[in-house]
């Protein structure tokens, strides 16, 4: 008949064991995964100075995501750089989106650059994906100025305003909330603005459904010459 002493370090070794195997099985999950990768408009890997770059990814991670890292800089030469950590709704998920807009300052040479996506999971795993941009310079592409959102008190309304400048003439106008595991997209084309250069956009979006978090709301003008533009501002629902 064992003693208590005994079954205690039996019991403390069994722990150590699961534990340990545990670990192991940890650390033999796959590495994370990229799928779906677009990069610019309709994935067209373009990007113009003086507005936003549409990155999207689809990220899967069985060890669970750490972060994300972001990075951009010139075929040759100096150039426009970006390096970026995200983990705002990535970090400890093992299905997540990444969709971000980045600045492109108006500065920004034109010119060949190339772009890194890299996930680390939590058991240190990475796993990365390439992609080649060119930056080019597009007067007639649509553009806005002011673009403001805000919640309202009550946190069911979403106010979004903008001035839109499309030389081509507006064909419609979409705007899509995201965040917190919700979404939403409204495409709008008011007879008002169909076909005009210049617009003053207002809008209100019902986000009762929404649930507290972090949201990100997307702009996006079509002309009718079939370019498009999009433009992102953020809000929070306390």
């Amino acid at each position: 008949m064992k003693t208590t002493k005994q079954l205690i370090c039996l019991m403390l070794l069994s722990a150590s064991l699961f534990t340990a195997c545990k670990k192991d099985n940890d650390n033999d999950s796959p590495a994370p995964s990229i799928d779906g990768l677009e990069v610019g408009t309709s994935n067209n890997k373009t990007a113009h100075p003086g507005n936003d770059l549409h990155i999207e990814a689809q990220i899967t991670a069985p060890g669970t995501i750490k972060d994300v890292v972001l990075e951009i800089h010139p075929e040759s030469g100096d150039g426009w750089k970006v390096n970026t950590t995200y983990t705002e709704n990535l970090a400890g998920q093992k299905n997540a989106e990444f969709h971000e807009h980045i600045d492109v300052p108006a500065t920004t040479a034109v010119g060949d650059y190339h772009g890194h996506i890299k996930v680390t999971d939590e058991n240190g795993k990475v796993t990365e994906a390439d992609f080649d941009l060119k930056v080019t310079a597009d007067p007639t592409l649509p553009s806005v100025t002011g673009f403001e959102v805000g919640l309202n008190t009550a946190g069911n309304d979403l106010h979004a305003e903008a001035t839109i400048n499309a030389p081509n003439k507006i064909a419609k106008v979409v705007l899509e909330v995201h965040g917190a595991g919700w979404e939403k997209e409204v495409t709008y084309t008011d007879a008002a603005m169909v076909g005009k250069v210049t617009y003053n956009l207002h809008k209100h979006v019902d986000v009762t459904g929404s649930p507290k978090g972090h949201y990100h709301v997307h702009l996006k003008v079509v002309d009718q010459a079939g370019k498009e533009n999009e433009f992102e501002e953020h809000f929070d629902k306390p």
